[in-house]
């Protein structure tokens, strides 16, 4: 069997770790092993490519969210199984299938193979697969991508410089026969009932039944927002008169206000030029091994 590890940047004592873990776990009479370290930006897409033309029985992302994406884009609709070793920050997608954070505990799940079918999002023909949205969360996500430092005080950090200086904007949403135009503060579209760290603002959310969570919550003021971060990072459950949720299939979006549409997919911040989007659901369209 021919197994690839799309291992995002490590220090080298993890790394290290990793590479013995993988060693132990696989017999390499009957694996063939290959680890190949990204090395910027888009470059685990390079390499799962190069995988799947070197006929990849698996394929494991190791990292977190962004590194998922990347590795699962090509991967969709093929017979070729994701596995996931979390090395990330947030660890959402990780954390909904409930694989485990040790490496060794991690590896030993890619070698029982337990295969599950994942749905894909869609967003203007780029893939997410935990979830994406367009309010405070995008904004949050491109301030921490900002910081040199990373892990759940800079999480908090950029959360906070978010929060204080949020400007609403103006959008429609549209799905099935309602329009409504909203200023939300928060609009999150999730196939996954973990957002990273734990926090979820979809906890029924479900990566198999062809159906995205949206989650938003109205125009708010500074005083609403310190409370929702608050009950938030305590991970209390959110009044129901505050926010609206639904499961759907397919969501427009119209950006009707002036500057930049702020977008991000997987925890990664996406600049959109196109101020419409629309998002659909590939059911089951993604093979997953899971615990």
């Amino acid at each position: 069997m021919k197994i690839y590890f799309i291992v995002k940047p490590l220090g080298a004592y993890t790394l290290k770790k990793l590479r013995k873990s993988i060693e132990e776990t696989f017999d390499k009479e009957k694996n063939s092993l290959y680890i190949l370290n990204t090395l910027k930006k888009g470059h685990a897409i390079d390499l799962v490519q190069k995988a799947i033309s070197e006929n990849a029985d698996r394929v494991v992302a190791c990292g977190g969210d962004g590194t998922i994406n990347e590795v699962a884009q090509l991967l969709v609709e093929t017979e070729i199984p994701l596995a996931i070793i979390p090395l990330g920050s947030g660890n959402g997608i990780a954390r909904h299938f409930k694989i485990p954070f040790g490496i060794s505990k991690a590896l030993q799940i890619i070698k029982n193979n337990k295969l599950a079918r994942m749905d894909v999002g869609v967003v203007n023909g780029n893939y997410f697969f935990g979830n994406m949205g367009c309010a405070i969360e995008s904004h949050f996500i491109r301030n921490y991508q900002k910081n040199q430092w990373h892990g759940i005080f800079a999480y908090f950090i950029a959360f906070l410089i978010a929060v204080v200086g949020f400007k609403h904007q103006r959008i429609q949403i549209e799905y099935g026969k309602e329009k409504r135009k909203i200023s939300p503060f928060v609009l999150l579209i999730s196939n996954t009932n973990q957002q990273g760290y734990n926090f979820s603002l979809t906890p029924q959310a479900q990566s198999d039944d062809g159906l995205m969570d949206l989650f938003w919550m109205e125009k708010s003021n500074i005083f609403s927002r310190i409370k929702f971060l608050i009950n938030t990072l305590m991970r209390r459950k959110l009044a129901s008169e505050g926010y609206n949720l639904l499961s759907l299939s397919a969501l427009k979006i119209d950006h009707l206000s002036e500057g930049d549409f702020c977008v991000q997919i997987d925890g990664e911040y996406l600049a959109v030029a196109d101020k419409h989007l629309e998002i659909i659901v590939l059911h089951k369209k993604l093979n997953v091994i899971v615990p």
